[in-house]
């Protein structure tokens, strides 16, 4: 399972308890795995408007497609989101969703045309300012199994960080390890000078031997809820030459504002050969805030050498972001009736500022049209996951930057769309793939989606609707064991669990749009 361990939550409960591990991979590829975002025409072509232009979704895309524009035009967007999250683990099954109402675009275009006995090769140019959502954190997510091990995994992996870094001489908690020696869960042996799990967690295998243990099964279950969005404001500008070949270039200015709540609960051992046993349950919850905005740059061009087709190209730099996360955690511990007291403890509330480059990207496109009767475009985007990274004034983050280069790798991004158009009327549909940016895994975490739309156009204002269907799988471990001889614990050994999760989001997108 090692390979597992640097995927989407590598050390997952101690994500936001000790600063060293508050920042990761999975960071870098949660703001690098962006979706297709726009009007709901762009929405309902599945995003491939890299060729097409004259559209408010172009600002994302390819800020070239302002040069098509004949007219100025406001555009406004509303969306319902609903998604639903299944959770897989030894064989048991948990589902969540989460609804969400939001603004996803919107955008003005301001255009100047030249007369058409007006001489000049320059024959447009148009500035826009759009506003993007690129990403929709809102989710919940669930998963509740049973260890076939056994044994209270958290109070093993408690003993193993407290071997290897210690725990606080003070009443002011920071790291996990000090919240399971406040609340009992962990133990001080001077004369061998390690941390151990006392008997009360487990079965004791031998009375002389409180160290010696036997692994019962062990019921577990958390709770994920995450809020938030990673939106982009584009001002872009694009000119026409000589009607066809059309230019333009944007500048991007992104906001991150992501919140989670992880809740992990475990049950203490109850068969009857644990009767031994004091322990009842423990929840363990962390809460992660991160915010921010970054900073990136885009040009593009599109080619028209006939009026039925249309070429385009689009180049993004990295996007460099100046991020800020606060957390903290507490651990609640019940004990049985009649043993010990009940206990909670919590870390002081931690901030951390750092730096995050995510990668480059490339797209290309090609649009047909079919005279009045409508179009069918394409794109495919590069982009490599594995070049993202991150950086601090005091941290390196090496381990981070090479874990992203050894777990991610570089994946195409695929977006077929069409439109169909009946006098005033359009109808809309496409599909996309998005590659999968994990170089190992069993489990193919690629995206795909299924879009359709529908629209009115009239001579001064339009109206367009659009359904988005999306669904991918990832994987993800509550907590990771460290490999043996890092510690002289004897739980080195202990299996990780690994969850499985299936995301099914749907979103519908109206659009309304003035052309002035």
């Amino acid at each position: 399972m090692k390979k597992y361990s640097i995927l989407l939550a590598c050390l997952a409960l101690l994500g936001s308890a000790r600063e060293g591990f508050a920042q990761n991979e999975a960071d870098v590829l949660r703001y690098s795995r962006t979706d297709f975002g726009g009007t709901a025409r762009t929405l309902g072509l599945s995003g491939a408007s890299v060729a097409l232009g004259g559209d408010a979704g172009t600002l994302t895309s390819n800020p070239a497609g302002l040069g098509l524009f004949r007219r100025s035009e406001v555009t406004v967007s509303a969306g319902l989101n609903f998604n639903n999250t299944t959770g897989n683990v030894y064989g048991s099954s948990a589902s969540d969703n989460r609804n969400n109402m939001n603004i996803p675009q919107l955008g003005i275009v301001i255009s100047r045309r030249k007369a058409d006995d007006e001489e000049g090769d320059w024959r447009s140019g148009a500035f826009g300012i759009g506003f993007t959502r690129v990403n929709n954190f809102n989710q919940r997510q669930a998963y509740q199994g049973t260890h076939p091990e056994g044994g209270l995994k958290f109070a093993e992996y408690a003993d193993q960080l407290a071997n290897l870094y210690g725990v606080s001489n003070t009443s002011d908690y920071f790291y996990i390890e000090d919240l399971a020696f406040a609340t009992g869960l962990i133990d001080y042996d001077a004369a061998g000078q390690f941390y151990y799990a006392p008997d009360y967690s487990f079965t004791p295998d031998n009375n002389d031997d409180p160290i010696s243990r036997v692994r019962v099964a062990t019921p577990f279950s958390e709770r994920i809820v995450t809020s938030g969005s990673q939106n982009q404001w584009d001002f872009s500008y694009g000119a026409s030459f000589r009607d066809k070949f059309f230019i333009g270039g944007s500048l991007g200015l992104t906001n991150v504002r992501f919140k989670r709540t992880r809740t992990y609960s475990e049950v203490g051992p109850t068969t009857a050969q644990n009767s031994q046993s004091a322990l009842e349950d423990l929840t363990l919850r962390d809460d992660l805030l991160t915010e921010g905005s970054g900073v990136m740059l885009k040009v593009g061009a599109i080619f028209r050498p006939s009026d039925v087709l249309r070429l385009g190209v689009s180049v993004q730099t990295p996007t460099w972001y100046t991020l800020t996360d606060r957390y903290s955690s507490s651990l609640t511990v019940n004990f049985k009736p009649g043993t010990f007291d009940d206990a909670y403890a919590t870390t002081l509330p931690g901030e951390y500022e750092y730096s995050m480059t995510t990668p480059f990207r490339a797209s290309g496109g090609a649009a047909v049209f079919l005279g009045k009767n409508g179009f069918i475009t394409a794109d495919v985007e590069y982009v490599d996951y594995s070049n993202g990274r991150l950086s601090a004034d005091d941290e390196s983050f090496n381990t981070a930057n090479n874990a992203a280069k050894n777990t991610y790798q570089s994946a195409l991004n695929y977006r077929l769309g069409a439109e169909g158009r009946f006098n005033i009327f359009r109808v809309r549909g496409g599909f996309g793939y998005y590659g999968d940016p994990f170089k190992d895994s069993d489990v193919d975490q690629s995206k795909t989606f299924l879009t359709g739309g529908l629209g009115i156009k009239q001579t001064n204002y339009f109206i367009d609707a659009a359904l988005v269907y999306s669904k991918y799988k990832s994987l993800y471990s509550p907590y990771t064991n460290l490999e043996a001889g890092q510690t002289n614990s004897i739980y080195t050994d202990a299996v990780t669990p690994l969850v499985e999760s299936d995301h099914k989001n749907t979103n519908f997108v109206v659009t309304v749009g003035w052309n002035f």
